[in-house]
């Protein structure tokens, strides 16, 4: 007897595994959408896998943030050191646009950890010029953060 599974039922069980899928840089995304990928990915690092998220993040680094804080591994430590990781598993944020002209773009991201200060980082991109990714926001610097408090 062969059983039949509901559509619905179906894509219900599959929607986990799609929501975790690694997202690629594209020209149709938005530089506020790089950002809010990349922070999101770090707020459930270790979902699907370990450091999941940072390898996300990696993902959408502009060639020259990767030459200056690559390959992945260097990159890994960075983010788990001192001024980056309260990104990793943060309990929440909030993302505002300070600047966006044709080819650059910056962030304001604001970082609510479950424990520790309140947190901004300074999320700036670049539309890339070239390349089999070229016309896609990627990200050239993120600062190392300014303490704002606690949370109210």
């Amino acid at each position: 007897m062969t059983r039949r599974i509901p559509l619905f039922a179906f894509l219900c069980a599959m929607l986990p595994a799609m929501a975790v899928a690694q997202l690629a840089p594209a020209p149709g995304l938005s530089a506020a959408r790089v950002v809010e990928i990349q922070v999101m990915a770090l707020q459930r690092n270790d979902t699907p896998s370990v450091d999941a998220g940072i390898v996300q993040t990696w993902a959408f680094a502009h060639p020259k943030n990767k030459s200056a804080t690559g390959p992945i591994e260097h990159f890994q430590l960075m983010i788990k050191g001192p001024n980056y990781s309260p990104l990793l598993n943060h309990h929440d944020h909030k993302i505002e646009s300070l600047a966006e002209e044709k080819d650059r773009a910056a962030f304001a991201v604001t970082i609510f950890p479950a424990d520790g200060p309140v947190l901004v980082y300074q999320w700036v991109l670049e539309r890339l010029q070239d390349g089999p990714n070229a016309g896609a926001w990627m990200t050239t610097i993120v600062s190392p953060p300014a303490s704002v408090g606690r949370a109210a």
